[in-house]
């Protein structure tokens, strides 16, 4: 089984393969709770529509191996191989990307390259990968140069538009194959390929500037191919390839980058991953869960003869890996391979991979919810097929879950003349089928620009717009086609649609038609056949709808000179001159004529009747006879002409008799000569007229009606206006009438109407006769009309025929006979009799209402300190409430009368305390004044004391005066005196005098000369304080808070000292004498 190696170093040779799944999304840790659960496929496949990326601007046509990532915004990157050829090695990688998710992408570009353009370089393995700062980085391989040298390119952005300047890493000396890359969340790229199949790993802290040296992570050298390296979200590098030497899926895993571990088997049937034929290589694909961090990994297999799908995971970082389950469902002997795979945040697996089940090339996706043991059922999401003859559609494609677990794929697909790069998510885009058919089916239509035989039915993104058209004619042959007639949409033959949200059908309806040919004879005389109305002179052709009728017409009497015509004599088919045809075939008809000259018969005056060959005229007739005939002209005579006009005959213009007969040998004129007479026919709607009958042309007469007026009803009569019609005049007798003509004489009488105006009070006015259609009034001649004293009828509107509230109703149409009734409303007064008070609702009420009596105020101000207050309503009201009395019926005139109580107002007055009792108080009662307090402080040793009651009041208790009769208005004042206090302090001893005393008053303060305390004896020395003075017996003012103070001395034996002071010193005075003796008597032994 060396062969396989052999010939994948050949082929890499010729072609550069980029491998699996052409993402690296970065997992960082984000909680799974922001991300709802992914969808499982349902019945209907969620991947509408496919959508093309690739949009025809490169120069090269073949488009494959797309790799892609979504950053966080749900900008969506592609990056893909440009080639010559479905087999053919890479010579560009483009890139495109979409901010609406995948409904429209940006135009197509292609990435810059490292080495000048004469090196002539190539680029392959496009691989995308997202950085935690939400930056692209977009790795390619750059080979074949002329120089010889083969490496790796780097450029990124953030925006699909500017990507930076493109860094170049050489590779190790072999042709670099199939690389991939990740960043770690550090921000730290890593890359891995392999070269003549040996694993080379690196990585760069730079963004691809500067690069670690090589490392060699496989453990088995030389038959490595398409390495996949991802990365954790705690910076662990995970790698996985194919090892085509021992066809085993092979796992590894490193810390930093530099340090790698023993490789790990994931298939778990030894060498169950051969690849198959030429390009359906055993690549894998590797994702992490970015919740768990689980590690899947999936790749073709063959342990069941034919290639399928098969995924394991490790949990523990790659240390042990999972039984390996099936992913696809199919159970035929197909090929699945070229696999990737994606994780999202609900940790729903998807997988999708190339497909050959159904006899083509397919994308087909599955998910698991269970860590990949089970597998949903499997979807397609390629919507047309690409060919098997498109034997190699790139070596991977890529899947991705967006932040919010929408999957998006981006695939090789074969279904144009090349291939391209397409796109669909799940969940889809939503789309209706538009069916695009004619009538009837089969002809063909242009969808998009492509024509099909009809019907078309496609899927297309609601809202999305289509051009739909058809040819037309489409020829059957020489005589038959169909030709469009219109679409059921109403839009012209080329139109665009609007995809709506249900499906729908676009019907272009077609009609069969058959070429027709009409001629006529003799031709060149100017003839004319009609053919659906429209005249022609010559042979004519016609496209007939299948099934149509149509009219021809060969018209009988074309004149071709003023006395020479040719009249229809046949058709060719045999029918009428005129008659209907069906277009069933293709038709050739032919109309002949003979021809026929004129014979013109007329009357003066014309109107008359004449008969030629037994057929009567009644005006100017010509007549087309063929030469050599004979006819008879005859007249009757009197004739009858327009009404009121007759004719007597005179004579024919040849001399001929009223009857005789007439030789045709060429044209003639033949002329019938009659005198006039006119009827007058007098008319009126009454009995009595006049002056009807037959008068000579030119004749003078006159009409006449005997009645002026004509009863026709009660209320209704006929009056006599004047004459009308050819009379003139508005006596009974016309004016003179000229009979020039039938004259008619009207006698004009128009109806009259009266109007009837009664009322049961006051006077109106307007009754009378009124002609018909004017417009009369009826009138009341006040509103207003006392009946007794209190009571009036008020006038409120007209009924009857008249309507209207004013005293002059709405215009009456007197179209008959009509009565006016004035209508009125009985009131009654309320009376209020207010005395001091303001009436408020006095008046006139309703007979019948209920009336409220009620006063602007219940109290009514009057001299200073006197006021009148409401008490109750008396006369035909009751109530005690000025605001309103009880409810009084209105059934007659109604007086309220009003009582009142009068008030006198106490007030009073004090400079200190607050006062009680002040107020209003009934006339005659009795009230008292009072205050809260006989004593109150008003400063430090100040206060004042009440002192009693004045005014109108009296007492000398605070808290109440003697008894006020309230006879009218009073004021009580309260009195107060002032009081200090003096407060009297001694230092030995006490003294008398302190308290409060009336402001003013003289206080006399006695001390006595001496006094003993302790056993001393004291002797008083004078006052301070508010007094100073040395006399024991003082006399102070009270103006204001006084402090006095009584001093004392001491009695001494010395010089007044005490005994104690004496004691003192004279102890002072003895310890001194003996210290200074003890000190002389030191000094002396010393010497």
């Amino acid at each position: 089984m060396r062969l396989v190696p052999s010939l994948l170093v050949v082929l890499l040779v010729a072609s550069v393969f980029v491998v699996s799944n052409g993402s690296n999304a970065l997992s960082i840790g984000r909680s799974p709770g922001a991300h709802p659960a992914s969808p499982a496929p349902t019945a209907v496949a969620p991947f509408y529509p496919n959508v093309k990326i690739t949009d025809g601007s490169s120069p090269f046509a073949w488009q494959v191996e797309p790799t892609m990532v979504i950053n966080e915004t749900g900008t969506i990157f592609v990056g893909w191989k440009e080639t010559t050829g479905p087999d053919t090695a890479g010579v560009r990688v483009g890139a495109s990307y979409s901010t609406d998710q995948g409904l429209s992408w940006a135009p197509n570009i292609l990435m810059n390259q490292s080495h000048p353009s004469n090196l002539q370089c190539q680029n392959s393995d496009p691989w995308m990968a997202l950085a935690p700062d939400q930056r692209v980085q977009y790795a390619y391989l750059e080979f074949n140069c002329n120089d010889g040298t083969n490496g790796l390119d780097v450029s990124n952005t953030t925006n699909g538009q500017d990507w930076g300047t493109v860094h170049y890493k050489l590779g190790g000396g072999g042709l670099t194959d199939k690389d991939s890359i990740t960043v770690a969340p550090s921000g730290r790229i890593y890359a891995a390929w392999d070269e003549a199949n040996f694993m080379i790993a690196s990585w760069s802290d730079d963004g691809g500037s500067t690069w670690a040296p090589f490392h060699n992570p496989d453990d088995i050298p030389g038959g490595v191919l398409g390495a996949v390296v991802k990365t954790s979200a705690n910076g662990t590098v995970y790698l996985t390839w194919w090892d085509f030497g021992s066809n085993n899926i092979f796992f590894d895993w490193s810390a930093d980058g530099n340090t790698w571990h023993a490789d790990k088997r994931v298939n778990d049937v030894l060498g169950s991953a051969p690849g198959q034929g030429s390009w359906q290589l055993a690549i894998p694909a590797m994702a992490i869960d970015p919740v768990t961090g689980a590690i899947y990994i999936a790749w073709p297999d063959s342990r069941n003869g034919d290639q399928d799908i098969f995924m394991s995971s490790s949990t523990d970082g790659g240390i042990t890996w999972s039984a390996n389950h099936r992913v696809n469902d199919d159970s035929g002997s197909h090929s699945q391979w070229m696999v990737d795979i994606a994780v999202d945040y609900a940790s729903v697996v998807h997988a999708a991979w190339e497909d050959n089940r159904n006899g083509a090339w397919n994308i087909f996706y599955s998910n698991s919810t269970d860590g990949g043991s089970t597998w949903a059922t499997n979807l397609r999401v390629s919507t047309q097929d690409t060919p098997l003859s498109y034997d190699r559609p790139g070596d991977y494609f890529a899947i991705e879950a967006g932040l919010d677990n929408t999957v998006y794929v981006v695939w090789t697909d074969g279904r144009g003349s090349d291939f391209d790069i397409y796109y669909a998510r799940s969940p889809g885009f939503p789309t209706s089928t538009v069916t695009v058919t004619t009538d009837p089916v089969g002809l063909p239509v242009t969808v998009d620009g492509v024509t099909s035989k009809a019907p078309v039915a496609t899927a297309w993104i609601v809202g999305s717009s289509h051009t739909v058209s058809v040819a037309s004619p489409i020829s059957l042959g020489a005589t038959a086609r169909y030709v469009w007639s219109n679409w059921s949409d109403g839009g012209a033959i080329s139109h665009s649609i609007v995809v709506g949200t249900a499906d729908a059908t676009v019907t272009a309806s077609f009609t069969k038609q058959y070429q027709s040919q009409v001629s006529l004879i003799p031709t060149g005389l100017g003839l004319i056949v009609l053919i659906d109305s429209m005249p022609y002179t010559a042979t004519a052709s016609f496209w007939w709808d299948d099934g149509s009728v149509h009219q021809v017409e060969a018209p009988t009497n074309q004149t071709v000179s003023t006395d020479v015509r040719y009249v229809w004599f046949s058709w060719s088919d045999g029918g009428s001159a005129v008659h209907s045809v069906t277009a069933t075939a293709a038709l050739v008809l032919t109309a002949t004529f003979t021809e026929e000259e004129a014979m013109r018969v007329s009357t003066t005056p014309s109107g008359t009747t004449f008969a030629v060959d037994n057929t009567t005229y009644s005006s100017a007739t010509t007549f087309w006879f063929s030469r050599d005939t004979y006819h008879v002209v005859s007249i009757v005579t009197p004739q009858t002409g327009v009404p009121g006009t007759r004719y007597q005959f005179q004579g024919w213009s040849d001399g001929g008799a009223a009857t005789h007969v007439v030789h045709f040998t060429g044209a003639v004129s033949l002329v019938a000569n009659f005198s006039a007479e006119y009827y007058l026919n007098v008319s009126s709607p009454v009995s009595g007229t006049g002056g009807s009958g037959w008068y000579p042309a030119g004749a003078t007469v006159t009409a006449t009606v005997s009645n002026q007026y004509y009863a026709q009803g009660p209320g209704e009569r006929l009056a006599f206006q004047g004459w009308s019609g050819n009379a003139t005049g508005t006596h009974l007798t016309s004016d003179p009438i000229l009979m020039d003509g039938p004259k008619t004489a009207v006698a004009q009488y128009g109806t009259q109407f009266y109007l009837d105006v009664s009322s049961a009070y006051g006077t109106v006015l307007g009754a009378d006769w009124y002609d018909q259609g004017t417009t009369a009034h009826a009138i009341v001649a006040s509103r207003e009309v006392e009946v007794t004293p209190g009571t009036r009828e008020l006038f409120v509107g007209w009924s009857g025929d008249a309507a209207g509230t004013d005293v002059t109703s709405n215009g009456i149409a007197m179209d008959r006979s009509k009565i006016a009734t004035a209508v009125w409303r009985t009131q009654y007064s309320l009376t209020i009799q207010a005395g001091p008070g303001t009436a408020a609702t006095a008046g006139w009420y309703d007979a019948g209402a209920t009336a409220v009596a009620s006063l602007a105020s219940g109290i009514v101000p009057g001299a200073t300190g006197t006021r009148s207050v409401f008490v109750s309503w008396n006369g035909d009201a009751s109530g005690t409430d000025p605001a309103g009395s009880r409810p009084i019926p209105m059934n007659g005139p109604r007086t309220v009368g009003t009582t009142w109580r009068t008030e006198y107002e106490l007030r009073i007055t004090s400079a200190y305390g607050s006062v009680v009792g002040a107020g209003w108080y009934q006339a005659g009662s009795s009230a008292t004044a009072s205050v809260n307090a006989s004593v109150i402080g008003t400063a430090a040793g100040e206060r004042v004391v009440f002192a009693g009651w004045t005014g109108d009041a009296a007492g000398d208790a605070a808290y109440s005066s003697s008894p006020i009769l309230m006879s009218g208005p009073r004021t009580a004042n309260a009195q107060w005196s002032k009081e200090y206090f003096l407060q009297v302090d001694s230092d030995i001893g006490t003294v008398d005098g302190s308290g409060w005393y009336r402001e003013g008053t003289s206080v006399q303060l006695h001390a006595s000369t001496e006094a003993t305390s302790a056993g001393q004896t004291y002797r008083f020395s004078g006052w301070s304080g508010g007094v100073t003075s040395a006399d024991a017996s003082v006399t102070v003012t009270m103006t204001g808070p006084m402090t006095v103070r009584a001093k004392w001395t001491t009695e001494t034996v010395l010089g007044g000292l005490s005994g104690t002071v004496l004691g003192l010193i004279l102890l002072v005075l003895g310890i001194a004498l003996v210290i200074g003796l003890l000190v002389a008597s030191r000094r002396r032994r010393k010497e």
